[in-house]
């Protein structure tokens, strides 16, 4: 099959989204399948090149960009002059390049499949009201011009508004994280040696982007509990990977409450790299407010590290983290249940081992060639209906 994947971002663009059509492309090529990836060039690197895997990458010049959603007249007439391939598999949100994508689908005949990764609509009063205006015209019209719509878990798809008649249209394929990359076996003796935190010492950690759309990631509620659990746990460390501009605000806060010590801002980090952050903790925090969490990369692969995670008790998640088994539900923006869960879970080392172990064998059920595989069976679907 010749497969069009289409992202608003792409690597070395870091992100969830990013992460997931990277890994996704690579298992594809690897099953046999030519894979192009169509992108908008937020990072200004080299437009156009073939990956080592053979994945052909078409980055399109960025016009205009509002809060994370792009404008590119290049990518309107790239898209519809895309005729050679047998499907496209577009990544939303992605405002715009979904109505172009949708548009050039009926114009060439070619089938399309969407994968929802969330809703993003979280920000200042200006971006919430035209994201949710544009939320509820994609659902309404876009959305009615796909082939078939991905969640990544039930629970998510199921929690969100969409119209009479759309869900008929859903299918379900998990997420997944590469399995032999991401080991209970590595050893994180050499990050715990940069940010010199003792082997001794508890050591949490977060994986997100830091933006201030990414504030429902409520990473301020985190720091806070912070404050609760060293009155109990004196030498924890919370390890926050990410950058964007409300890591600004965080570090503030984090002076605010005297906490400069116990926090480390490790700032964003590279993909391939992240293995070995994730072997220096103990336990994984993704204590977001609310949606749009619907199947986080960085969750799996935490869990496929071995690791505990303490997360939000949010659609998707819920669906992921297994409550007293891999780990700790907790009610969204309660720090005193948090904080509790952060103690219990780093005091309880049985616990803590036992939800590890049981962690990494979830996690070994969602691989990326697994996701290529239930990817391909409903490209064939569509391409032969």
């Amino acid at each position: 099959m010749k497969i069009l994947q289409i992202t608003g971002f792409y690597p070395p663009s870091l992100g969830g989204i990013q992460l997931f059509v990277q890994s996704l492309s690579k298992s594809l090529v690897e099953i046999g399948h030519q894979v192009d990836v169509l992108t908008i060039n937020t990072e200004y690197v080299v437009p156009e090149e073939i990956t080592p895997h053979g994945i052909r990458i078409q980055r399109c010049k960025q016009d205009f960009n509002y809060h994370r959603g792009l404008f590119s007249l290049e990518f309107f007439f790239r898209m519809l002059a895309s005729r050679a391939y047998d499907i496209f598999h577009i990544h939303v949100p992605f405002p715009y390049g979904l109505e172009v994508a949708v548009l050039s689908s009926k114009l060439s005949g070619i089938p399309i499949v969407a994968t929802h990764h969330g809703q993003g609509l979280h920000g200042n009063i200006m971006y919430t009201t035209i994201a949710g205006s544009y939320s509820i015209f994609s659902r309404v019209i876009s959305f009615r011009l796909l082939n078939t719509i991905v969640f990544l878990t039930r629970s998510y798809a199921q929690s969100i508004w969409l119209p009479n008649g759309l869900r008929q249209k859903i299918r379900i394929v998990p997420t997944g994280a590469d399995l032999d990359t991401f080991l209970p076996a590595r050893n994180g003796y050499q990050i715990r040696k940069k940010y010199a935190v003792p082997e001794s010492s508890p050591l949490l950690i977060f994986v997100g982007h830091l933006g201030k759309t990414n504030r429902y990631k409520g990473i301020d509620i985190l720091i806070k509990a912070l404050n609760k659990v060293l009155k109990e746990v004196e030498d924890v460390k919370l390890l926050i990977i990410g950058g964007g501009d409300w890591l600004p605000e965080l570090k503030s806060l984090s002076r605010k409450l005297n906490l400069e010590d116990a926090i480390i801002f490790a700032g964003p980090v590279e993909n391939q790299f992240l293995p070995d952050y994730y072997a220096a903790a103990d336990v994984f925090v993704l204590h977001s407010l609310r949606g749009p969490e619907n199947s986080p990369v960085v969750l799996f692969e935490a869990m496929a590290s071995g690791l505990p995670a303490i997360a939000s008790d949010l659609p998707g998640v819920n669906e992921i983290v297994r409550q007293e088994e891999t780990g700790v539900l907790v009610e969204p923006r309660n720090t005193l249940e948090l904080s509790a869960a952060i103690v219990r879970v780093l005091l309880d080392t049985d616990f803590q081992s036992s939800a590890g172990k049981k962690a990494r064998i979830f996690a070994e059920r969602y691989s990326w060639d697994q996701c290529a595989q239930d990817m391909k069976i409903l490209y064939r679907e569509l391409i032969n209906r």
